[in-house]
């Protein structure tokens, strides 16, 4: 076992100080997961600091393609919004914004263990809007507890943020909106600890799932424990049969014995969401609300964590920034970049170029920089301007040769003249 960690840690210390992109200079590891390694960077062009995620694409996991997907898809201020993503030698990178201190991390530092139910409001409302907002763009989390949950950093520290899409799925069509087939048997995605029943007996998840998930998390951040914690198990099968028949038999009431009878309601209201069924968001949040309300207080972003709150200016500025939906990240080109890029790796296999990437429109950088073995065998850079490509669906592996261009996919939009430059991907 030890023998592991100390080559973990050899893995991990290879990465700092390399630059990658292009740009992307890898300050310090600050934290993992099931995909790989998180890393903080800090940008060569603007000296703004980002967080990386690298995957190795041995494992054949491709984690961090479907979440730079759902990233560049999701039009919600209260996710980290990506900067780039790509490919480089044998991981994959996704470079987006930097957060602060999850939830898991905060809770654990606290004395008590536990936060006050005026702290748990605030977290409540925040999170409800977020669900309300990426459900509405016909995504689903999945994922739901304290380590994907970060406050912002300097002036969005009162915010909170949404984090690991690894395990998020479309879970309607975006024009029909009619929901996925409703399955069973499947198997459990998500933390089995938070998780809703239906998830744990293997029914197929939706907005309803996200929602139970969130209660348990509230009662957990409240209370401290969950009554299905801490049970001995032999297996991952038998834990999670375990979890799953001590949910089934804590009624709403018996889970919430001594807490205000508003976080009841939203128990039995979640539990009793059938598969298609619209949440009402607005009720869900007015539960909290009136929790504060009975105690003649109100939302004022007031956590254990930070003993401030905040102007009613400030309150209503931070109400608007999480319904207002101007977030940059809905930027469809940068969406079918990604798209391409995927088809392009899954296309070349093993033969695909050392490096390639694409940026975010709205970074100072409006190129992509793509690198590849040339015919003599060294590093070969092109530029090529990401923004004239948007319908481009093909990918090109390399440029033409001196020819009239009369259709190609690339070409179309800007009307090349005759030369050795054009066709590329992006």
């Amino acid at each position: 076992m030890s023998k592991n960690l100390d080559e973990n840690e050899e893995k991990i210390d290879t990465f700092i100080g390399k630059t990658i992109f292009n740009k992307y200079k890898i300050i310090k590891n600050i934290g993992g997961g099931s995909f790989g390694f998180i890393y903080e960077a800090q940008s060569i062009c603007s000296n703004k600091h980002y967080a990386i995620k690298f995957e190795d694409m041995r494992e054949d996991q491709f984690i961090l393609e479907e979440e730079s997907l759902i990233l560049s898809y999701i039009n919600c201020n209260r996710v980290p919004k990506i900067k780039s993503f790509g490919y480089s030698g044998n991981y994959m990178i996704l470079v987006m914004e930097l957060l602060g201190k999850s939830l898991d991390k905060i809770f654990n530092e606290l004395p008590t263990k536990k936060m006050s139910i005026r702290c748990i409001c605030n977290i409540a409302y925040q999170l409800i809007c977020i669900l309300e907002e990426i459900h509405n763009n016909n995504i689903i989390h999945r994922d739901i507890k304290p380590a994907n949950i970060a406050i912002g950093l300097e002036d969005k520290k009162k915010y909170l943020y949404l984090l690991d899409f690894g395990l998020s799925k479309k879970y309607r069509s975006s024009t029909t909106k009619k929901h996925n087939p409703f399955t069973q048997n499947n198997k459990l995605i998500g933390n089995a600890r938070y998780s809703s029943i239906n998830a744990l007996e293997g029914g197929t998840q939706s907005r309803r799932d996200d929602l139970e998930s969130l209660g348990y998390l509230i009662i957990f951040l409240l209370v401290g424990k969950l009554p299905w914690q801490g049970k001995v198990s032999h297996s991952k099968e038998d834990k999670y049969y375990k979890i799953r028949e001590i949910k089934r038999q804590t009624s709403a009431q018996k889970l919430c014995e001594g807490l205000p009878s508003q976080i009841e309601e939203y128990v039995k209201y979640t539990r009793n969401l059938q598969y298609e069924s619209n949440p009402n968001y607005n009720y869900l949040k007015n539960l909290f609300l009136n929790i504060l309300k009975k105690d003649n207080l109100v939302l004022d972003y007031y956590y254990d964590w930070d003993q401030k709150t905040l102007t009613n200016n400030e309150i209503n500025n931070n109400i608007y920034n999480i319904n207002n939906n101007n977030n940059e990240n809905n930027i469809p080109k940068l969406c079918t970049k990604i798209s391409e890029l995927i088809n392009e790796r899954k296309l070349y296999g093993d033969n695909f170029e050392i490096e390639r990437f694409v940026f975010d429109i709205e970074e100072d950088s409006n190129f992509n920089i793509i690198k590849r073995k040339n015919a003599n065998g060294k590093d070969q850079e092109i530029e090529a301007d990401l923004y004239e490509y948007s319908n481009s669906m093909t990918p090109y592996a390399y440029p033409h040769k001196k020819a009239k261009h009369t259709g190609c996919l690339p070409c179309q939009p800007k009307g090349y003249k005759e030369d050795n430059s054009c066709c590329f991907i992006y």
